[in-house]
């Protein structure tokens, strides 16, 4: 616009000069001078936009800068002062600019992402080249940039992870249909009893199977035998048969088979009849074309040790430090003063393996029958402790720091767990989704500065068929337990719960990097 106006001005001097006529001389000399101010004018004006985006541009250089991961971790004044040594030290460079003023202001947020607000705002005069004639010596001009940033915290992560009888449950619909089809009752949990009933678990051919006294005994002899009855015959593992004239009688430890053998000499055996969990952790032994059977409970231990190698890349990305530490929780046991067992200390994920991770399969609770872990001990089977959990795990972690350092780090508690609660939290029992008094131990977490992110391993009413106390007193209330983890758990930023579902036929250990992801997300830089 403005070569344009120099054009036509450069066109009316040139007329001007062809122009004979005295009046056309003194009428043009007389426009001239103001129309050379204006073209002066807007020369000047066109140069003081041009300074203001210049300047602006060493504004939001300044503004970064505050940002930037040298100085995010430091307090003010120091990235105040290296934004404005930016600013005054660039803007010298501009010998037609006077600076009349610059405020920079650095705010510094919590939370789970630590974050930084940096607005740098300035004024100052654009020096006119023609303008001044008119007395117009400057023009004002400003500006304001906004950065912002968040940098990853440290941070100790607590992973809880459920171990009850109910997260003995097949991670796939294709082993949950196994279990059902080769159990007396169709049960699809894996229930661990020494006396889950009669020939309760039935091979390909419907003969029942018992497994010796010291088939878990591993270096015994007997380690890892089992037998096969059907009807009043006796087989071996192999299916050969070894004897007739099957009975069968209990203690309160043990089941006698007693039997003839083939030279017809009375013979017997001490063992128990399987169940549920012995079926999954040998289902191809007696289902020879069928496929391994998975338990939440081991997917739960593989996912932790998935979620190392995860963990140490997400640290060398974010540039913190992470560190990790493993729980499990169940029922209160006779020796002990909570449901939570602790299986390690707090470790930099840098110098964890895989061999640092609990297997909760093999220690899972084999219980004299539903409800009772011993012939003399009943817990009327309230195995699922949330609220003694909350409890126990609140006083175990300590007050989180801001997450600057490593020595300040935050603290998350990672909570594996199906939702279901089975306890007497005080007013009786509860065992359907978190109750309030979960709820308020949730919040008596969160309100210390602790985040609670949850692994939901959602099952549904199906699943409970062949338990009618289950189907009764559980299933009308699943739809509940969702809501009641989201009520638990802390809030992302966006404002939706740290709550990730999985589902069956789901990785478990996805899910959990997934959910590992959501809470340390965030980690950006704006402009």
């Amino acid at each position: 616009m403005i070569a344009n106006f120099a054009r036509r001005v450069i066109r009316l001097i040139g007329a001007m000069r062809r122009e004979r006529d005295a009046n056309v001389t003194l009428i043009a000399a007389v426009t001239l001078l103001p129309t050379m101010f204006g073209l002066g004018f807007c020369i000047d004006y066109a140069r003081a936009e041009m300074l203001q985006s210049r300047i602006n541009a060493v504004a939001d250089a300044a503004a970064l800068t505050a940002t930037d991961l040298l100085y995010i971790e430091q307090t003010s004044p120091t990235p105040h002062d290296a934004a404005q040594t930016i600013f005054t030290t660039q803007v010298t460079d501009y010998k037609d600019f006077t600076q009349t003023s610059l405020n920079i202001a650095v705010t510094d947020q919590g939370g789970l992402n630590l974050g930084r607000t940096v607005v740098v705002t300035w004024s100052g005069l654009s020096l006119n080249m023609f303008s001044g004639i008119l007395g117009a010596s400057s023009l004002a001009i400003g500006g304001t940039s906004t950065a912002y940033a968040t940098q990853a915290p440290n941070m100790n992560f607590f992973l809880v992870m459920d171990r009850s009888p109910s997260m003995l449950l097949p991670t796939t619909s294709t082993g949950i249909s196994s279990v059902k089809g080769a159990t007396s009752d169709g049960c699809a949990f894996a229930c661990h009893q020494q006396f889950p009933g009669y020939n309760y678990v039935k091979d390909v051919n419907g003969k029942g199977v018992f497994i010796d006294k010291d088939f878990y005994n591993t270096g015994n002899a007997n380690a890892g035998v089992y037998y096969l009855i059907s009807g009043s015959n006796l087989y071996n593992s192999a299916g050969t048969k070894i004897g007739t004239n099957v009975s069968s009688s209990n203690t309160t430890s043990n089941t006698t088979i007693s039997y003839k053998d083939l030279s017809s000499n009375n013979q017997s055996i001490v063992g128990f009849y399987a169940d549920g969990y012995w079926l999954t952790h040998n289902y191809t032994s007696i289902y020879p074309s069928g496929s391994a059977i998975d338990l939440r409970v081991s997917d739960e231990t593989l996912a932790a040790k998935d979620l190392i190698p995860y963990a140490q890349g997400q640290a060398v990305i974010n540039n913190v430090t992470y560190q990790l530490q493993f729980f499990s929780y169940d029922w209160t046991h006779p020796s002990a003063s909570s449901p939570v067992t602790q299986w390690s200390t707090m470790a930099n994920v840098n110098s964890l393996t895989s061999s640092s991770v609990p297997a909760l399969d093999s220690n899972v609770d084999w219980w004299y029958i539903n409800g009772q872990p011993t012939s003399t001990t009943s817990i009327n089977d309230q195995a699922t402790e949330t609220k003694n959990m909350l409890t126990s795990m609140n006083s175990v972690m300590p007050t989180p720091g801001t997450g600057l350092t490593a020595a300040s780090p935050q603290e998350v508690m990672l909570l594996i767990t199906d939702g279901v609660s089975d306890e007497n939290t005080g007013s009786g029992r509860v065992n359907r989704e978190f109750s309030n008094a979960d709820i308020a131990a949730c919040t008596t977490i969160k309100n210390r500065g602790i985040k609670i992110a949850i692994l939901y391993t959602a099952y549904s009413s199906a699943v409970l068929v062949g338990d009618s106390w289950s189907q009764s007193n559980v299933a009308p209330y699943l739809p509940n337990v969702l809501p009641a983890l989201q009520s638990c758990a802390s809030a992302a930023n966006d404002g939706s719960p740290l709550v990730y579902t999985v589902q069956s036929d789901q990785s478990i250990s996805a899910a959990l990097q997934t959910l590992f992801q959501l809470t340390i997300a965030n980690s950006h830089l704006i402009g």
